[in-house]
């Protein structure tokens, strides 16, 4: 009796090649960031915060007044998202709300006592993140790569007021 052969012995195993995408940044760019998000859980998940709640924390921390729109545009989201995440944050005691000093309808943020101390926690947290994610480079292509990006960012983000640094 002849033994049948699974699909998977009769497949060879290969590496798939990216044939047109090898070159290219949306796909590059989109495996990178999934590769990012996916390991962050290892360094941040018991924190506690939902996607984007320790990036506001380390822009307030950055920006202490800074209003909720501008927050919203530099993280590319829009107000209302922006809005509930950061009512989570007031009502953990993380961020206060204040009123603008030439417009009441804004509001500022800045990190409490409490924010800035689980700020320092997070921050040394997506610090290794970082330093893991990029482990696959030397320390001269870390810095290029990061300059590089940096500077394609504020390439494509003129409208939005962030310093991306020397670029």
């Amino acid at each position: 009796m002849a033994t049948r052969r699974t699909v998977k012995d009769a497949t060879p195993q290969r590496r798939l090649k990216l044939g047109a995408l090898e070159n290219n940044l949306g796909y590059l760019s989109r495996m990178v960031r999934n590769v990012a998000l996916q390991s962050s859980g290892d360094y941040v998940d018991e924190l506690g915060f939902a996607t984007g709640q320790i990036t506001m924390l380390g822009l307030i921390s950055a920006n202490s007044g800074v209003s909720q729109n501008v927050l919203a545009q530099a993280m590319l989201m829009r107000k209302s998202q922006v809005t509930g995440l950061i009512q989570d944050l007031v009502a953990r005691g993380y961020v206060t709300r204040g009123d603008h000093d030439a417009d009441r309808r804004i509001n500022t943020l800045r990190l409490t006592e409490s924010g800035q101390q689980v700020w320092r926690s997070a921050r040394a947290r997506i610090d290794r993140h970082s330093a893991s994610m990029l482990s696959g480079l030397e320390e001269a292509e870390q810095q290029e790569l990061t300059r590089l990006l940096r500077k394609l960012l504020a390439a494509h983000m003129d409208d939005v007021q962030i310093d991306f640094g020397e670029t």
